[in-house]
């Protein structure tokens, strides 16, 4: 009776199991009907793969990157896609950096002794750029200058500035020379500044910088004074001094999504005051090419529970009879440059999506076990989506991935960065 009844049992869960088994081979057929091979190779693109990009870019009026940041490997494809975009009339990048660091940027790439300026310009004001102060990013930009085949290359940079940023806005603000008593406050709080960053320095935390220890009252005191003392470009910058720091806080202390909420909401205003004042200039709508952190660039709601840059370009984009086309890439295992604590070097870190605990891409898992034996892979999530329902059970991270993302690229051992020294 036991081994009659074990033997049941056993062919009840064999049954069972059955369709569980069917439905995952179902769901790795169709991704790999969907797998290509692709590489980077002397900043050019090679691999099955290339076609498939080629006719996704044509006609898009934008292009979405989504990264994982500190990644050698990332801006080579970055600028690869620049090189098929430049005749398509691309000549306009937003990148994840405040306006001002976006502005002192674009100045520097139009000039010969640009990596000095940088070097200088963050001696002056520490933790004010993001990301682009790395090699590979930095030369990024200039390469999307020359793919614009001579038009003028505009950056735009939509993010909150950065929490090392207030240096900077306040010593702008005294360039636009305010009245006495708003440029005596302004003075004064740029040295509570340095004292703040000295502190820091020290501490090695981001908690002990002016962004983070200024009070209410003494930027609202700034910002009344300015109101009657100072013109509007001064009064834009105690603004964007006051948003990033509320946006910095709000992380800080514990209400994310508040903060990813409110951060979302700026970076849309930002776009949409850049759309305008293009499209005025040139007399045609911009064609954009976007390069930020993964999360932001989904169609519909990321991860973070937000509805974040990334679906507001689609949806406006819909709205305009044009295309958006959202690209995911990421390193599968291997090292990213990260950041270390204020006044510290970035370091590199180890990393593994597919078996770190703490991974945000556990769920890519079938993507992981059906890499190209060869150079990079990329999926095309699109071809995911017909009959999506005969492919379920599906994670639910998963269908959040093929119906965010278009493409989805993967680098099988990344490398890090390498900060401008």
């Amino acid at each position: 009776m036991f081994q009659r009844l074990t033997l049941r049992t056993l062919c009840l869960a064999a049954l069972t199991l059955a369709p569980a088994f069917a439905q995952e081979n179902k769901f790795t057929e169709r991704l790999l009907q969907n797998r290509y091979q692709i590489a980077v190779q002397e900043g050019r693109l090679s691999g099955t793969g290339v076609g498939v990009l080629q006719n996704a870019l044509t006609g898009a009026q934008f292009v979405l990157i989504g990264e994982d940041h500190g990644i050698s490997q990332i801006p080579q494809f970055a600028g690869a896609v620049c090189d098929l975009l430049g005749p398509q009339g691309f000549h306009t990048m937003a990148v994840e950096t405040g306006p001002l660091a976006a502005d002192e940027l674009q100045q520097w790439i139009a000039t010969d002794s640009s990596r000095e300026s940088l070097i200088a310009f963050e001696k002056k004001f520490p933790e004010t750029i993001a990301f682009y102060n790395y090699q590979e990013e930095y030369d990024l930009l200039t390469h999307c200058v020359r793919a614009a085949q001579g038009r003028e290359f505009r950056l735009w940079g939509l993010d909150q500035e950065l929490m090392g940023a207030s240096g900077l806005i306040l010593t702008r603000i005294l360039e636009t020379h305010p009245g006495k008593q708003a440029a005596d406050e302004a003075q004064r709080l740029l040295q509570k500044n340095d004292d703040a960053h000295a502190a820091a320095v020290k501490s090695g935390s981001p908690g002990d910088i002016f962004m983070m220890t200024a009070s209410d009252d003494e930027l609202n005191k700034l910002r009344d004074l300015l109101q009657t003392e100072g013109n509007a470009t001064s009064q834009a910058l105690i603004e964007a001094l006051i948003k990033s720091r509320d946006i910095y806080q709000k992380n800080m202390n514990g209400s994310g999504y508040e903060s990813n909420r409110e951060r979302a909401l700026l970076m849309k205003s930002n776009f949409v005051s850049d759309y305008k004042q293009a499209t005025q200039a040139d007399g045609a709508p911009p064609k954009v090419l976007f390069k930020f952190g993964a999360w932001h660039m989904y169609k519909g709601i990321n991860p973070l529970r937000n509805n974040d840059m990334g679906n507001f370009v689609t949806e406006f984009a819909d709205s305009q009879g044009t295309t958006s086309l959202h690209i995911a890439i990421l390193g599968v295992k291997g090292s990213q440059l990260r950041f270390a604590g204020i006044g510290r070097p970035a370091q590199p870190a180890d990393f593994n999506l597919a078996e770190d605990k703490d991974s945000d891409f556990l769920f890519l898992k079938p993507m992981f076990d059906n890499l190209e034996n060869e150079g990079w892979t990329m999926f095309d999530l699109r071809g995911l989506r017909k009959g999506f329902h005969t492919l379920e059970p599906v994670d639910k991270e998963m269908e959040r991935m093929i119906f965010g993302y278009d493409l989805l690229v993967l680098i099988p051992n990344a490398t890090p960065s390498k900060e401008i020294q």
